[in-house]
C-alpha cells in the first residue's frame, strides 16, 4: 500500500475525531470572527449615530475673532490652517461674519439690527415669503431702493412688524438702508451648524433682534463691532474611530495654529464649541469597548484550543498502535507529523473559510448598515487554522517521538507535567502583575500624555488571565478533592459510589481537560453575567445623572428673561398623556474665580418629583426655605397691579419710562408683565399693569426702563402698591421707591425691601467643594454668565453629584436664583429646560419630538446611556461564553470517547467478575456528573472571584464620564447566566446518558471479549 492510501486509510479510520476538530476550527473561527468585525462595525455605526444626535454648541467647534482690515487676507489664512488641520479628518469648516446689534429704526420704531453673512445659511434655512438676498430680483428691488437685500428672521419680522418690501435705516457714518426681500426660518435650529445661537432660533438676543441676512460686502461696511467665525462640523457619515482620534489631537492645536498667522490677528480670537469635548467622550466609549473586547477573544482562545488539545490527544491515543507499528516499519516523525497536518488542512481550511465567511454573511444580513472589513474575517480564519495545525500537529510529532506511552490522556512522562507545571506557574505570575496594574489604575483604560483615553496592554488582559490562573489552581485542587471523595465513598457500601469515585481520584488526569474547559467555560459565563449586571447598574446611574428628569426637554434660544415668559406660565404640555411630574431648570454655566462651574437651579420643593432617583431631593431640602423667602404670594385669582409713579426730570425733557411688575411662578420661574410706558413730560401718573393668569404667583419687584431721553438724569418714584384695587401695603410689598434712569444706566429695578436670600444657600458636589476648600456654612462668590450676575453664596449642603453637572455642580433653589439675580440688577437667567417625570419617558421623548418639531429637545435617560457602544461589546461576551459552553460539550464528548476507548477493557474484567451492566452503566454516568457538576461549581466559584475582583472596575470604565465619587453598585444578569448553564447542564446531561447506555450495551453483550471492541 502506498504512503498516499496509507495516509488515507488512517484518516479514514479516525474521520469522528477529525470531523470533531473540524467543528472546533469552524466554530471558533467563525465566533471570533463575529465578535471581532460586530465590535468594529458597532464601534463605528455607534459613533456616528452618536455624532449625528448631537445638537447645538456639542457638536461643533468655532473660532472667531475681529474681522481684520484686510479681510480677504485673513480669511485665506484661516483657510490654509483649517485645511490642513480640519478637512483630512473627516470634518468640514464653513466661514461666516455677524454684526453686533446696529442701531437701526423703520417707521418710527427703533431696534438694534443684528447681520449675518453665512453662505451656507439658505441650505440650511426654508423661506417663509420672498426671496434670499444674493437673487437677482432682490439685488434689482433693492437697487430701485438705494438700499441692500436683506432676507430676515420670521419671528423677528413678526416682532418688529415687517414684511417684504420693508425699508429699515441703519444709523452711523456710513449710514445704510436694507430692503428687506424675504423673511426665514432656521430648519433645525438644534443643527450644531447653527452653532446654539440665541438669535438663530427666536430672532431675537440681547439689545437685538435678527438676524438679518446679507451679502458679506454689505456687513463689512458697516460701522459696527464685527466678528468673523469659522465653524467646524463633523460629517456623521464619513466619520471613523480612527478619524475621530486624530481630529480631538488637532482641535486644541487650531487656537495655536491661528495666532501663529499675522493676517488673522490675535485680538480676541477665542475657542469656542463642545465638539473636542464630545469626541472626548464617544472615544472613551470607543475605548471602553477596546478594553472588553479581548475578554470574549480570550475565552474562546482558552477553551476553543483546550478542546483541540483535548481531540488531539484523543487522536494520539486512537492512533497509538498504528504510530508504533508504522514506526517500527520505519516512518518517520516527521512524516507522521505532516501526514497529520494535511489532515488538518484538508479538513481545516474549508471548516475555517466556512466559519469565517457565514459570520461575515450572518452579521451582514442583522446589521446591514455597518461597515465590513474582510480582511479580519481572513486574518481571523488564519490564526485558528496555524493554531490548530501546531496543536493537532506537534501533538502527533510528540507521540510519534514517544511512541509507547501510558494510556489516553494519561501521565504522558515527568517532562510534559514539568513543563506544563511551569507554564502554569508562568500564567498565575502573569495574572498576578496584570490584575496589579489593574487595581493600580482601577481601569483598563488609562490617559496618555497628550490626555487621550487609551487601552493598557497589560491591565486589559488582567480579568481574562485571572479567570484562567483561578481555573487552573483550581483543576490542581481537583486531586486532593477527589481522593477525599474517593475516601467518603469507600466507606458506604456497594460499588456506586466507590467505583467512579476511585476512578475520578487515579485517573484524574483523563478528566482533566474536559473539567478545565468546563469551569473556563461556565467561569467565562458567569463573569460576562457579573459585568453585564454591574454594567447596567452603573449605566442606569449615569443615565439618571446625565439627563436629570426622566425627559429633558431643552429649549433653544434661551439666555435672559427680556419681557413676558409664556412657557413658565403654560409649558404647552397639557394635553400630553404620560406626564406625572415636571418642573422648570435653569442650566447655565459660572465662574468661580477663574474655574468653571455648573449651577442647576430646580424648584427645590418638587426635586424627589422631577427628578427621581438622582439623589438631589434630600440635598435641595436644604434649599427650601430660601424657596419660601423668594417673595410674598399673591391671592389666587389677583388679576392687576396698580402703582403710582413720579417722573422728576428737567423741564422740555421727552421720551417714556416704561414700568414693568416682575413675578415668579409657583415654580420658581421669573417673567414679568408687558410693559406700560409713562410719559416724562407727564410727570408720572397711576400705572396698571396685568397680572399673569396663573395661581401662586409671588411678586419680587418692579422694572423701569427710560425710552427715548438723552444726556437727562430721570428720577422715577414709586407709589404705594395695590392688587386688584386694594392696598397691600406693608413689609412683604414695600419696594425701594426712588431710582435714577440715565441715558448710559437706563434701566432700574424696583426691589423689595424684605425677604430673599442674601447670601443665596447652595448646595455642591463634593469634587468641587473640595478643590475650593468651601465647607457647610463657608461662603463664596460666583458669576453667572447668562446675564453676569455677581452671587453670594452660602454652603448649605454637598451632594456627590449635581445632576447634569457632574463633578463640578452648584445646586440651587430656582425661585430663590431668579429673585436673586433680579434684586442684583444684572440679567435675570431663562430657564432653558424642564425635567419631567413620566412611567414611559421613551415613548414622551418621541412623543415631544414629534409634536413640537424643532421648538424643542426631548431626551429621555435612555438617550445619555452608553448602551450604543456597549450593549454590542456586552453581546460579543455573551457569545464568547456560548462559545466557550460549546468548546466545553465538545471536551465532554471527547472525554466519553476517549473512555469508551481507554476503558474496554475495564468493562470486560468487571463483567467477568460479575458486575452488572446496569451498576457499570451508573458507575460511568456517576463519574461524568461529578466530574461536570464538581466543575459547573468550581467554573461558577472562580467567575465570582474575578469579578469581584474586576467587574466593577470594568462597568466604570464602559460608561465615559462618570465622576470617581460615584459608587459601582455589584450585580448579575441572572437570566442569561440561568439560560446557559441549564442549556450546557442538559446537553451534557445527555451527552452523559449516551455514554452510560454505551457501556450497559457493550457490558451486556453475552461472552464479550475486549478485543470485541
Amino acid at each position: 500500500m502506498g504512503a498516499a492510501r496509507t495516509a488515507f486509510a488512517r484518516a479514514n479510520a479516525r474521520v469522528g475525531v477529525l470531523a470533531s476538530i473540524a467543528a472546533v476550527v469552524l466554530l471558533l473561527s467563525g465566533l471570533s470572527t463575529a465578535v471581532i468585525d460586530s465590535l468594529a462595525g458597532s464601534s463605528t455605526s455607534g459613533l456616528r449615530s452618536s455624532l449625528a444626535s448631537v445638537q447645538g454648541t456639542a457638536g461643533a467647534a468655532r473660532w472667531q475673532i475681529r474681522v481684520a482690515q484686510d479681510p480677504e487676507a485673513q480669511a485665506d489664512a484661516a483657510a490654509s490652517v483649517l485645511d490642513r488641520m480640519i478637512t483630512p479628518f473627516d470634518a468640514s469648516w464653513s466661514r461666516s461674519i455677524e454684526t453686533a446689534p446696529v442701531d437701526a429704526t423703520s417707521d418710527g420704531t427703533a431696534f438694534g439690527a443684528v447681520l449675518l453673512a453665512d453662505p451656507g445659511a439658505a441650505g440650511r434655512s426654508e423661506l417663509v415669503d420672498g426671496s434670499w438676498p444674493e437673487a437677482p430680483e432682490a439685488i434689482g428691488a433693492a437697487d430701485a431702493e438705494g438700499a441692500v437685500p436683506a432676507t430676515l428672521h420670521a419671528a423677528a419680522a413678526e416682532a418688529l412688524g415687517l414684511a417684504s418690501g420693508d425699508v429699515v435705516e441703519l444709523a452711523g457714518d456710513s449710514a445704510r438702508r436694507l430692503l428687506v426681500v424675504g423673511t426665514w426660518l432656521p430648519l433645525e435650529p438644534s443643527d450644531p451648524a447653527w452653532f446654539g445661537e440665541g438669535i438663530i432660533a427666536t430672532g431675537a438676543a440681547t439689545d437685538g433682534a435678527g438676524p438679518f441676512l446679507v451679502a458679506e460686502a454689505s456687513a463689512l461696511a458697516l460701522p459696527a463691532a464685527i466678528v468673523v467665525r469659522w465653524t467646524a462640523l463633523v460629517d456623521p457619515a464619513a466619520v471613523t474611530p480612527d478619524s475621530a482620534r486624530l481630529l480631538r489631537a488637532e482641535l486644541p492645536d487650531v487656537e495655536p495654529a491661528l495666532r501663529a498667522e499675522p493676517a488673522i490677528g490675535t485680538d480676541g480670537l477665542s475657542a469656542l464649541g463642545g465638539l473636542d469635548t464630545t469626541l472626548s467622550r464617544l472615544l472613551a466609549g470607543l475605548g471602553a469597548v477596546r478594553a472588553i473586547a479581548p475578554l470574549p477573544l480570550l475565552l474562546l482562545a482558552f477553551t476553543g484550543f483546550a478542546a483541540l488539545t483535548r481531540l488531539s490527544t484523543l487522536l494520539g491515543a486512537a492512533r497509538r498502535g498504528e504510530t508504533v507499528l508504522l514506526r517500527a516499519r520505519g516512518a518517520s516523525a516527521g512524516r507522521l507529523a505532516r501526514d497529520t497536518a494535511i489532515e488538518v488542512l484538508a479538513l481545516g481550511i474549508p471548516a475555517a473559510i466556512i466559519g469565517a465567511a457565514g459570520a461575515e454573511a450572518l452579521l451582514m444580513a442583522t446589521r446591514p448598515g455597518e461597515t465590513r472589513d474582510q480582511g479580519t474575517a481572513a486574518v481571523v480564519a488564519s490564526v485558528v487554522l496555524v493554531g490548530t495545525l501546531i496543536v493537532v500537529a506537534g501533538r502527533a510529532w510528540l507521540d510519534a517521538r514517544r511512541p509507547v506511552v501510558r494510556g489516553a490522556g494519561d501521565e504522558v512522562g515527568r517532562v510534559a507535567r514539568g513543563l506544563a507545571t511551569g507554564g502554569g506557574v508562568l500564567l498565575v505570575v502573569l495574572a498576578a502583575v496584570a490584575l496589579w496594574q489593574f487595581r493600580l489604575y482601577g481601569s483598563p483604560l488609562v490617559a496618555s500624555a497628550s490626555g487621550a483615553i487609551e487601552v493598557d496592554p497589560i491591565a486589559v488582559l488582567a480579568p481574562m488571565l485571572v479567570l484562567v490562573a483561578l481555573a487552573l489552581a483550581a483543576l490542581w485542587l481537583t486531586r486532593p478533592i477527589d481522593a477525599l471523595f474517593e475516601r467518603l465513598a469507600a466507606a458506604r457500601p456497594g460499588l456506586v459510589p466507590s467505583l467512579p469515585m476511585r476512578q475520578l481520584a487515579r485517573r484524574a488526569s483523563l478528566y482533566s481537560a474536559a473539567s478545565l474547559v468546563t469551569m473556563l467555560a461556565v467561569a467565562g459565563l458567569t463573569l460576562s453575567a457579573a459585568f453585564a449586571g454591574s454594567w447596567q447598574a452603573i449605566d442606569r446611574t449615569a443615565s439618571t445623572l446625565a439627563t436629570g428628569g426622566e425627559v429633558r426637554v431643552s429649549y433653544a434660544g434661551r439666555d435672559v428673561v427680556q419681557g413676558p415668559d409664556q412657557l413658565a406660565l403654560d409649558d404647552g404640555f397639557d394635553d400630553v398623556a404620560g406626564i406625572t411630574a415636571a418642573g422648570p431648570v435653569y442650566r447655565g454655566e459660572v465662574r468661580i474665580g477663574s474655574d468653571r462651574a455648573t449651577v442647576v437651579a430646580l424648584p427645590s420643593g418638587a426635586a424627589d418629583r422631577i427628578a427621581p432617583g438622582t439623589g438631589a431631593a434630600d440635598a435641595a431640602a436644604a434649599l427650601e426655605e430660601s424657596a419660601v423667602a423668594a417673595g410674598p404670594v399673591l391671592p389666587n385669582g389677583t388679576t392687576t397691579l396698580d402703582v403710582a409713579v413720579a417722573l422728576d426730570a428737567p423741564a422740555g425733557t421727552g421720551g417714556s419710562v416704561a414700568v414693568s411688575a416682575w413675578f415668579l411662578t409657583e415654580e420658581g420661574a421669573a417673567t414679568p408683565t408687558a410693559p406700560v410706558s409713562v410719559d416724562v413730560a407727564a410727570g408720572g401718573g397711576p400705572v396698571r399693569l396685568d397680572a399673569p393668569a396663573a395661581e401662586g404667583l409671588r411678586f419680587i419687584g418692579l422694572g423701569a426702563s427710560l425710552n427715548g431721553a438723552s444726556g437727562v438724569d430721570v428720577l422715577v418714584s414709586f407709589g404705594p402698591i395695590s392688587l386688584d384695587g386694594t392696598s397691600v401695603a406693608g413689609p412683604g410689598f414695600e419696594i425701594e421707591p426712588e431710582h435714577v434712569l440715565t441715558s448710559k444706566a437706563p434701566n432700574a429695578r424696583a426691589t423689595l425691601a424684605g425677604g430673599g436670600s442674601d447670601p443665596l444657600p447652595v448646595v455642591l458636589s463634593t469634587d468641587l467643594a473640595e478643590r475650593i476648600s468651601a465647607e457647610v456654612g463657608g461662603r463664596f462668590a460666583f458669576r453667572v454668565l447668562d446675564g453676569g450676575a455677581e452671587v453670594d453664596a452660602v454652603v448649605a449642603g454637598v451632594l456627590p453629584v449635581v445632576p447634569t453637572a457632574g463633578d463640578d455642580g452648584v445646586l440651587a433653589d430656582l425661585a430663590a436664583f431668579e429673585r436673586y439675580t433680579f434684586d442684583s440688577g444684572a440679567g435675570v437667567p431663562a430657564f432653558g429646560e424642564r425635567w419631567i417625570a413620566t412611567s414611559d419617558p421613551d415613548l414622551l421623548a418621541a412623543e415631544l419630538d414629534r409634536e413640537h418639531g424643532s421648538s424643542v429637545i426631548a431626551d429621555a435617560r435612555s438617550a445619555s446611556s452608553s448602551a450604543a457602544f456597549i450593549a454590542p461589546a456586552i453581546a460579543a461576551l455573551w457569545i464568547g461564553a456560548a462559545g466557550a459552553l460549546l468548546f466545553a460539550l465538545i471536551s465532554v464528548v471527547a472525554l466519553v470517547a476517549a473512555l469508551g476507548g481507554s476503558r474496554l477493557g475495564e468493562i470486560v474484567v468487571l463483567r467477568a467478575l460479575g458486575v452488572p451492566a446496569r451498576t457499570q452503566s451508573r458507575a460511568r454516568l456517576a463519574e461524568l456528573a461529578v466530574t461536570l457538576g464538581t466543575a459547573v461549581v468550581i467554573g461558577t466559584l472562580v467567575g465570582f472571584a474575578t469579578a469581584l475582583l474586576t467587574a466593577r472596575e470594568l462597568a466604570r470604565a464602559a460608561v465615559a464620564g462618570v465622576p470617581a465619587v460615584v459608587p459601582v453598585e455589584f450585580g448579575v444578569d441572572l437570566a442569561p447566566w440561568l439560560i446557559g448553564i441549564a442549556v450546557f447542564l442538559l446537553l451534557a446531561a445527555a451527552i452523559a446518558v449516551g455514554a452510560a447506555a454505551s457501556v450497559r450495551r457493550i457490558a451486556s453483550r453475552p461472552g464479550l471479549r475486549q478485543e470485541e471492541g
